[in-house]
């Protein structure tokens, strides 16, 4: 789950992926809200309404620009709102939107995001060395 950016590969610990939440928090939330009214009309069409393909490109161009600022900060989207810290072959911090804190860890190969606290306590990983 190591990304290649620039030709090097972006690795962080917990204190830079700790640093960073307030940015992804930030541009999160403001796609997120770019988003409601978009989806507010996608729930009230009719599945086969002729405009619904024009509103749900909007919709894709809204998610697709979030998710390309998510990149750029060398970070991987695993689903809408979604972000992972990669910490190398261990795996990656997870947060997701509208959490308030970086508080879980995906380890590579698994669906399921772990307690952070637990996961540090158990393995004491290098990356989480302040």
């Amino acid at each position: 789950m190591v990304i290649e950016i620039a030709g090097s590969a972006k690795v962080f610990n917990l204190t830079e992926s700790r640093a960073l939440v307030p940015l992804v928090k930030k541009i999160t939330l403001e796609h997120h809200r770019a988003l409601q009214p978009i989806q507010y009309r996608l729930d009230r069409m009719l599945s086969n309404d002729p405009r619904r393909a024009v509103i749900e490109r909007g919709f894709e161009r809204e998610v697709g620009a979030w998710q390309g600022k998510i990149h750029r900060l060398g970070l991987v989207t695993v689903g809408l709102w979604e972000v992972e810290f990669s910490v190398g072959a261990e795996g990656a911090l997870s947060w997701r939107y509208p959490e308030l804190e970086l508080s879980c860890f995906r380890e590579t190969g698994s669906m399921v995001r772990n307690k952070l606290n637990d996961y540090i306590e158990e393995y004491d990983p290098d990356w989480a060395l302040t």
